[in-house]
């Protein structure tokens, strides 16, 4: 059968980016603006990345179908990725149609890993089942995506049947990368030469009535949660196929889950542009000049002498971080709030960017006003502090974010309490 897989080479060869060079395709910005703003429509943090990279390897797999094999049509418009209620649930690209064939396509960020994780719906769902399911690589710096590796549902039924994997906590299947074929050009024969009945795919159930209806009553008293959980903490493995079946109930937890990202956000990604969004102008946020000592000292004496605190105490700011400050008013007196940012680590598999939050008096008199500040992320408080005489020492706090992920302040001072709207480091301005 020509669906067969290669014999394998050494695995560190195949592994190896470079031998991918065959199929490696580049991504345009447009391409990667328009996984970046459906990344937005994504409400947990850790899916939300997940989603960019599934959505940059749809993209990317489409643009070298074309290239390579222009005689085959691929059709991905009504794919679950493009579908941010079910790309909420599941990272994966299911339902994408070439000629005949329905194919799943998956992202993977990490060619140093003997294996790739799928999501267990595209295997045990009739709905999401594919003829075939392609392992995508992204390399998301680079801009280019290459395949891979992929594998028909029978040989993946096969397989199962003889290593009986076990489902992961988040409801993955975890796959040897042995089970795929590395040849592109082997799909590509398969797409052109192969019958889709060759390969049988399993059928949709009858109707599920009765259990739609207690997980909707069981769904109504996790409300609140759905806002900051990902459904697989939530619910059994059966109750999460029986809800990714339901489409009136896969939309309605999204449209729960989003309640808790139609908060304003102040872009603080944009700050390394030299931009502030409108957010943060209406508020009265002041970009800072370079945080460079020498460029402080002249024009933001107060954070000069935080920052030079803050290095005695270990605390390094780079030269890339950007910052800005607003001033927060009450009755008795006023603090100016710095916010600084920069980022962490660019790496596929965890982005992350750093939030740092300083207070300063503005008045010596204010020296012994009782402070106190507070971060939460989504789901918790991540720093507390209080201080009763300002001139003891800093109040400050970081935090480190994935991109996307969204942290809350709020600062109280004596008896006036001031809540910002999120901080967010969004994957757009990147």
């Amino acid at each position: 059968m020509i669906d067969q897989p290669a014999s394998m080479p050494d695995l560190t060869d195949l592994l190896d980016w470079r031998s991918l060079n065959d199929s490696q395709t580049e991504l345009s910005s447009d391409q990667l603006q328009t996984a970046a703003r459906l990344s937005q429509s994504i409400h947990l943090p850790d899916q939300r990345w997940q989603v960019y990279l599934a959505a940059l390897a749809a993209l990317g797999f489409e643009q070298w179908l074309s290239d390579r094999a222009p005689d085959l049509r691929m059709t991905s418009t009504d794919a679950s990725i493009w579908q941010p209620a079910y790309a909420n649930l599941i990272a994966a690209v299911c339902n994408v149609q070439v000629d005949s064939f329905k194919l799943c396509i998956v992202a993977s960020s990490n060619l140093d890993e003997n294996q790739v994780s799928f999501p267990s719906a595209v295997f045990d769902i009739p709905d999401f089942a594919a003829h075939f399911y392609v392992q995508i690589q992204v390399e998301e710096e680079e801009q280019q995506v290459a395949v891979s590796g992929f594998l028909n549902y029978e040989q993946y039924c096969r397989y199962q049947a003889s290593a009986s994997l076990q489902l992961e906590q988040d409801w993955t299947y975890t796959l040897p990368i042995t089970w795929f074929n590395s040849d592109p050009n082997a799909l590509l024969l398969n797409l052109r030469c192969l019958e889709p009945d060759a390969i049988v795919l399993p059928t949709t159930s009858s109707a599920q009535q009765e259990s739609d209806t207690v997980l909707r009553q069981k769904l109504t008293t996790l409300q609140s949660q759905l806002v900051t959980k990902p459904v697989w903490e939530l619910l059994t493995v059966e109750e999460g196929k029986t809800l990714l079946q339901n489409p009136e109930l896969v939309n309605w937890v999204y449209e729960v889950s989003a309640q808790a990202r139609s908060q304003p956000l102040i872009n603080v990604g944009l700050w390394l542009r030299n931009q502030l969004d409108t957010v943060a102008q209406e508020l009265g946020w002041m970009l800072m000049p370079s945080l460079t000592l020498s460029g402080l000292r002249s024009l933001e004496e107060d954070f000069y002498k935080i920052r030079t605190a803050l290095e005695q105490q270990g605390v390094q700011i780079p030269a890339t971080a950007r910052g800005a400050y607003r001033d927060l008013r009450w009755e008795q007196g006023s603090l100016r709030l710095y916010a600084v940012t920069w980022v962490v680590s660019q790496e596929l598999d965890s982005p992350e960017w750093m939030l740092l939050i300083a207070l300063s008096p503005q008045q010596p008199t204010q020296l012994s006003m009782h402070l106190k500040l507070e971060i939460k992320d989504e789901t918790q408080l991540l720093f507390e502090q209080s201080q009763e005489n300002t001139n003891q020492d800093i109040l400050y706090a970081q935090v480190i974010g994935n991109w996307g992920e969204r942290f809350w302040v709020t600062v109280s001072a004596d008896h006036a309490v001031f809540e910002i709207p999120p901080f967010g480091f969004e994957l757009e301005i990147i």
